[in-house]
């Protein structure tokens, strides 16, 4: 699903813009008046655009290869919408094509809404808002899956969390900053990512978005929607909450956070204090990821916009290491490899 930030002209011919399924996909929703501009898909190697016509908008999704009926955009797609989650309605699609054309969200993520200066209060109010969809996500979803669903075949567990630490150590601190850890430091760093994977791993399992941030909330007549779901899964229950929490793309107040926590946790019927540990965990694998992710879009993608999340994100690394005892041992090496960095 897109995430609407800038424009890009196009020629406003659908013909022109469009592969040969595409255009007969629109011409079949639209008429032979559509027009047709791309808009942003930030890192998806998915292909977005707006189509116009006078009476209506709706967004086209062109993947790179067809979509098999087993795809986890229709599975999650289902999935979410009935339990009623604000995804945008698929409105046609061309699986051989690979295009989907789904309802038209706006341009205003979450992110942008709270950068453009808003009241404390408004900010406050969808971040409650965003709460309660994880709480229908985690309580509800698991019960529609199938066992051919992606989400049933599909976790986040043990062994996507050392991968993930895996693509961390080769694209950031290897290829970005680098530098190759000698031997002492290289065995404490995967002796910290089996103990962070294991601890991730052994947290309740729950159906869960896999990248609930602010870049993935669309604001929309004062209502949340909720797109990028493809990837959804199964997996930790505070996994969702870090995403939100920890969100590498924006700087949320402390008390903030708090108070969602808190009211995340009363919610799920959770301990306050087993939430906030398990949290932290999570939220510490997440942000060690999301490094991960930025240093292969600048090193390998050439998209260097990325680096700018780094700084935030380090930040949320050293502030949960400090709150976590347990990976004190990693602190000092850590800091040498990855909390050191500067733009």
């Amino acid at each position: 699903m897109p995430r609407l930030l800038r424009r890009k002209k196009t020629p406003d011919r659908v013909s022109a813009a469009l592969p040969k399924g595409a255009v007969a996909l629109v011409r079949k929703a639209f008429g032979t008046g559509a027009h047709v501009v791309e808009i942003a898909g930030d890192a998806s190697t998915r292909r977005f655009y707006r189509v116009r016509s006078k009476r209506r908008t709706a967004v086209l999704m062109l993947h790179p290869d067809p979509l098999r009926p087993s795809s986890p955009l229709y599975s999650n797609h289902r999935i979410l919408e009935s339990i009623g989650a604000p995804v945008p309605r698929i409105l046609a699609s061309d699986p051989r094509a690979g295009a989907v054309l789904v309802e038209d969200c706006g341009d205003t993520t979450l992110q942008k809404r709270l950068l453009s200066g808003r009241k404390k209060e408004e900010g406050r109010r969808f971040y409650r808002r965003a709460c309660d969809l994880i709480v229908r996500l985690q309580t509800r979803a698991a019960s529609r899956l199938g066992p051919g669903d992606f989400a049933s075949r599909n976790a986040l567990d043990v062994e996507r969390f050392l991968f993930e630490l895996d693509h961390f150590h080769r694209h950031f601190i290897v290829s970005l900053r680098g530098m190759r850890p000698n031997e002492a430091d290289e065995a404490l760093l995967r002796a910290f990512f089996v103990d962070l994977a294991q601890d991730c791993d052994r947290m309740p399992l729950v159906y869960c978005h896999r990248d609930f941030q602010s870049r993935n909330l669309m604001v929309q007549g004062g209502r949340l929607r909720l797109i990028d779901f493809q990837d959804a899964r199964m997996g930790p229950y505070t996994y969702d909450a870090a995403s939100l929490l920890r969100d590498s793309s924006l700087d949320l107040d402390e008390d903030l956070v708090e108070e969602m926590l808190g009211y995340l946790a009363a919610r799920l019927q959770a301990g306050p204090e087993e939430f906030r540990r398990d949290f932290d965990r999570m939220a510490l694998q997440r942000n060690i990821k999301d490094l991960g992710t930025f240093g292969y879009m600048a090193t390998v993608r050439g998209l260097t916009s990325y680096l700018d999340f780094v700084p935030r994100t380090i930040r949320s690394v050293k502030r949960t290491l400090l709150r976590t005892p347990r990976f004190h041992f990693v602190h000092t090496t850590l800091e040498r490899y990855v909390l050191s960095y500067s733009s």
